[in-house]
């Protein structure tokens, strides 16, 4: 009996630590859930939000992961008994489901089908959207698809409205630094100015638009002002569509073009191409006070006033990508862009030169063509490694780019206290070639842990051919000025690596990168050089509650000249002034510390950059032929404080609005130009405000209004007085949304001009240039064709973006 009892205790003692052990293993065991995420076409959604909220037994943890670009997820390491599961998509209703893992830790829920966001009132379908503009720590994100904004306007005109940015007179600045990285689809696709390589991409086939202010090592080093990744709608969907759209503008002139896409793309291939024509009624007009000095003592002044009014842009584009799927996990693609601008103006000058001596005025009728044309031609493969999207991308790029501007100017000048007359003609030819190589490497590695790893290589070789030819009409005939540069060129080879992690510890997520750059050149005419740079890249978030997070990040960058900049040919702006590039100018060093916070859909960014050698414009004065030469110089040191917050409101259900308020502060140090050991010290606190409003009426009805204003402030030697934008415009969307109508206003008070002065002896001017910004216009725009509604993977190639926009396009 006694045996039998003590067989039946250890029976029970046993029973008991075997429930005990599964009790303590099922706490502590590694569970795991997957699936993939498809809509009701079972097409793949890529970066869906997967939430999982963990319960065990004395708390609750969350854990967000994204779904990849075939829609897969996974999550490991789940410690506790059950969870819930919340799958959700901009547009897609969210999926929820509890899971146990008492009987499976391993969990496979295969695919988990999400359904449209449409809801349906009166016959009227109405989907979910997204808002235009998304903050976050690191970047603003502006959704221009679908939106009030894409219809009629320009990539170019959708980035002078967006907050954190500057762009006049076909210069961009974003949160006050320039040297802004633009990409598009991964590359840039230039043309003569900023202005017209943006102004020929209409905004209906832009997706989205992204301003990173904290870029990380993958990008080149040289973006030290920031990154902007402009995306557009190619690839979005199976079968075939076209769109056709055309506007007609007028101000000052009239202006017109019109633009056509088609694309087909089936699983294995796709195929896109567009075209674009615009013709723009050139217009500038201004005037130009200067003092006139003799050393330091000023010994007379100089006005002059400008209309060249005739004449017209002309720029044209074709543009072909062809992506081909070997398999499921490997592409290949080819990218072509050709580009055709040519620019003609001409018109009057008249100035008035006083000395003590005279009194000279003079017209001059200046006649300029400018004619450019660009190729660029980008081979890509792309291998999708795993599940979790690691993928290794290779890019060969070749890129020619010519330029020719021819000058002529056809001077009378009148000496008023002897009556003498006297003509000169002389003109001025500057033709240019430029070809660039590109190759690179991006390998993205991405662990089950919350760790992506990415490293690259790139190469670049960029060879420049210029000539400089200046003829002078004499006695009948031209004579070639033999002083000016015949012959001119720059060669520059860029070896470069990089390494970026990111880590998530729970709700603290860290990024430390390393770029490294070896960079030889040789300028004509200029000098030599070699130099190794390391370009280190760190950033941490953290997310203190549900609405509140924070974030640290320190950059060291470069700014390299220029192209056009570092070859000393010169280009006549006026018969008194020109423009000259300086072979010795070397590249400037950066360092940013910023610290952002974002509260719900409010942010503010504190930031502050210290650059050494800073680049900056510069003019100098020929005493004795009374000319003012425009060029660059380095200068000792600049700092600059910055503060932006932007406070988004929604007004009404039809009215929203995005505003955007920033604060700078900057100091710059550059020699006397009497005395190289005297320092001049230059400081100024300015703002920029900026407000977007977007109204939705119904019935197809959408309207906009945006407006800026940049108070006083300076760069290099300039200050300028404040400037500011109203722009409105009014949509209408017809034939069942296949169509739309829309009229717009841009510049209305005409505001948009910069007003610059100097103030250092012996450079003391002002001035000012009116381009035609105020305009009335009118656009249409039709799509048609057949989406199959199966969406495929974007594939960006990132290749020759950096080179591009050192060519100042």
């Amino acid at each position: 009996m006694r045996y039998l009892t003590g067989n039946y205790i250890m029976i029970r003692m046993l029973l008991v630590i075997s429930l005990l052990f599964l009790s303590f293993y099922q706490c502590f065991a590694q569970n795991s859930i997957k699936g993939k995420v498809v809509d009701e076409h079972k097409a793949p959604i890529p970066f869906a939000t997967i939430g999982l909220k963990i319960k065990t037994t004395d708390s609750v943890l969350k854990r967000n992961v994204l779904s990849n670009n075939s829609g897969e997820f996974i999550i490991q390491n789940i410690k506790g008994t059950s969870a819930e599961l919340t799958i959700s998509s901009v547009g897609f209703i969210s999926f929820n489901q509890a899971i146990n893992f008492s009987q499976n830790p391993s969990v496979d829920l295969a695919e988990i089908v999400l359904h449209d966001d449409r809801q349906t009132l009166s016959g009227v379908t109405i989907a979910a959207r997204k808002p235009l503009i998304q903050q976050k720590t690191d970047r603003l994100i502006m959704n221009v698809q679908g939106s009030v904004l894409a219809s009629g306007n320009s990539a170019y005109n959708i980035l002078a409205m967006a907050p954190s940015v500057q762009l006049i007179n076909g210069k961009l600045s974003m949160e006050g630094k320039s040297n802004v990285l633009i990409l598009l689809n991964g590359k840039k696709l230039p043309n003569a100015t900023l202005e017209s390589v943006l102004g020929s991409l209409p905004g209906e086939q832009i997706e989205r638009i992204e301003f990173i202010t904290n870029p990380s090592s993958k990008y080149d080093a040289s973006a030290s002002g920031g990154v902007i990744e402009i995306y557009t709608k190619r690839s979005s969907a199976m079968g075939w569509t076209a769109n056709v759209s055309g506007n007609v503008a007028q101000g000052y002139r009239t202006s017109g073009g019109g633009a056509a896409d088609f694309r087909t793309s089936t699983k294995k291939l796709d195929f896109s191409v567009s075209a674009a024509y615009n013709k723009t009624g050139h217009i500038e007009r201004g005037f130009s006070n200067r003092d006139l000095y003799n050393g330091q003592t000023k010994v007379g002044d100089f006005s002059q006033k400008m209309d060249l009014s005739s004449g017209s842009m002309i720029d044209k584009s074709l543009n072909g990508s062809v992506n081909y799927e070997l398999n499921k996990n490997n592409n290949i693609g080819l990218d072509v862009n050709l580009m055709k601008v040519s620019l003609r103006g001409s018109g009057n000058l008249d100035a008035v030169i006083n000395d003590q001596q005279s009194r000279l005025t003079s017209n001059t009728f200046n006649d300029v063509l400018l004619e450019v044309g660009f190729s660029n031609y980008n081979l890509f493969y792309k291998a999708n490694l795993d599940s979790l999207g690691s993928n290794l991308l290779a890019t060969a790029n070749y890129a020619r780019y010519t330029s020719g501007k021819k000058q002529e100017f056809n001077q009378t000048t009148i000496d008023e206290n002897t009556g003498d007359i006297s003509h000169s003609q002389f003109r001025n030819n500057a033709p240019a070639k430029y070809d660039i190589y590109t190759g690179t490497a991006d390998y993205t590695k991405i662990f089950k842990n919350s760790t992506k790893v990415e490293a690259g290589l790139k190469y670049t070789l960029t060879d420049n051919h210029s000539n400089q030819f200046m003829e002078v009409y004499q006695n009948g005939t031209w004579t070639e000025n033999n002083n000016v540069l015949s012959n001119l060129g720059y060669q520059e080879k860029i070896y470069a690596g990089y390494l970026n992690i990111n880590h998530k510890f729970g709700k603290l997520s860290l990024q430390a990168g390393l770029r490294a750059e070896q960079s030889s050149y040789k300028v004509t005419g200029g000098i030599d050089s070699s130099y190794f740079n390391l370009f280190p890249n760190l950033r941490a978030d953290y997310k203190v509650t549900k609405n509140y997070s924070s974030s640290l990040s320190y950059a060291r960058n470069i700014n390299r000249p220029s192209y056009d900049n570092l070859i000393p040919y010169e280009l006549f702006i006026d018969n008194y002034t020109s423009s000259r590039g300086n072979a010795y100018l070397r590249p400037e060093y950066a360092q940013t510390f910023s610290w952002n916070h974002l509260y719900k859909k409010y942010s503010l960014r504190l930031a502050y950059t210290r650059t050494s050698d800073a680049i900056a414009d510069v003019l100098f004065y020929d005493q004795s032929t009374l000319r003012f030469i425009e060029t660059q110089s380095n200068f000792l040191t600049q700092h600059l404080v910055s503060a932006s917050l932007s406070v988004p409101v929604k007004i009404t259900s039809w009215w929203t609005t995005s505003n955007r308020a920033s604060l700078f502060r900057k100091e710059l140090k550059y020699p006397s130009p009497f005395d190289q050991h005297e320092v001049i010290t230059r400081n100024k606190t300015y703002y920029t405000l900026n407000t977007l409003s977007t109204f939705t009426f119904g019935n197809g009805l959408s309207a906009e209004v945006s407006a800026y204003y940049n108070s006083p402030s300076i760069s290099g030697i300039y200050s300028f007085r404040a400037y500011s934008n109203v722009s409105a415009g009014i949509k209408k969307s017809l034939l069942k949304d296949k169509a739309s109508l829309k009229l717009d206003v841009s510049d209305i008070f005409y505001k948009n001009n910069l007003f610059a002065t100097t103030n250092i002896v012996p450079i003391v001017t002002e001035g000012i240039n009116r381009g035609d910004t105020r305009r009335v216009r009118l656009s249409f725009r039709y799509s048609f064709g057949q989406d199959e509604e199966k969406k495929r993977a974007k594939i960006q190639a990132a290749g020759n973006t950096n080179e591009l926009n050192r060519l100042k396009l």
